[in-house]
């Protein structure tokens, strides 16, 4: 608690923005020490050192500073750790085919074809329905696809699929998940959320009363919590066989609970990931799917 009165302390002062960033950026980075990311995050900013235009959708209207960098590379090093993991839980064999929906940059592509070990990934596609995203992956010299996700049909075999904070973008996030459930390979999914303890519809454009044109990946449109996207996710045709919480700050004994209350009024308290695998134990009793 000590700590964390310093830090509230130093934001005294400051503009109401500089304050919370300032306290927020003190959050993640202890919170990168407790759960073990802080070195990754260090590997990730050798890997690609500037990420400042790769966020420009996410971040309309705001500055990109040190602050946003620290928030994007802590959940980057996340994903990543998520993302090499579920490579462990494929075949042993080298040549994998990897497709991640709603890539707006190739920056997770890139650290896996870095950190993954020689041969083990062979191909990547990068799915995005924005012109200028897939501009920037092919930029890359990476392969990528101008497609909306719930309409993606990509040919032969692929081992992952992984998807970054994009489900909860979707009107209709079971047929999505439904389609590549239903595709012949055995593939993997790999996905991240928002993590929130209740679930609620977003849609907060709405909310707000904004008169501005709104684009897909400015707009959630269901804010879930891990139970009820589970339902979801047995529901499309997938179950879970690994979870895993990245908090944005330290779980420690009495702090933590006022951090979290901090972050759910600021952002979210983190991010939630699920590797998934197909079971369609449920999904196949529900009859009245698209034909």
């Amino acid at each position: 608690m000590r700590a964390l009165v310093k830090a509230v302390f130093r934001c005294l002062g400051k503009d109401p923005v500089s304050a919370v960033e300032s306290l927020s950026s003190w959050s993640v980075r202890l919170a990168l020490r407790q759960q073990g990311l802080a070195a990754l995050v260090a590997r990730l900013r050798e890997i690609e050192p500037d990420i400042s235009n790769q966020e420009d959708d996410a971040l309309r209207g705001k500055r990109f500073n040190a602050y946003w960098e620290l928030k994007r590379r802590g959940l980057q090093a996340f994903q990543t750790r998520l993302l090499l993991d579920s490579l462990e839980l494929l075949p042993r064999r080298d040549g994998l085919v990897v497709v991640d929906v709603g890539d707006s940059a190739g920056t997770h592509m890139l650290y896996l074809r870095r950190l993954a070990g020689q041969g083990r990934v062979r191909d990547t596609l990068s799915v995005n329905l924005e012109e200028r995203a897939v501009e920037k992956v092919r930029a890359r010299g990476f392969q990528a696809l101008l497609c909306r996700a719930e309409e993606l049909d990509v040919d032969g075999g692929v081992d992952l699929f992984a998807t970054f904070e994009m489900v909860e973008h979707l009107h209709n996030p079971a047929l999505f998940l439904r389609r590549l459930s239903r595709r012949p390979d055995s593939a993997r999914l790999l996905l991240t959320v928002p993590y929130l303890e209740r679930s609620r519809v977003g849609l907060h454009h709405v909310r707000n009363g904004s008169t501005e044109k709104v684009l897909a990946g400015d707009e959630h449109i269901l804010e879930l919590s891990p139970a009820d996207w589970r339902l979801l996710f047995l529901h499309s045709g997938w179950r879970v066989v690994r979870e895993e919480t990245y908090y944005q700050y330290p779980r420690w004994l009495g702090v933590g609970s006022v951090l979290a209350w901090f972050w759910r009024r600021t952002d979210f308290e983190g991010f939630w990931g699920a590797v998934l695998e197909k079971d369609g134990s449920f999904a196949d009793r529900y009859v009245d799917w698209e034909p």
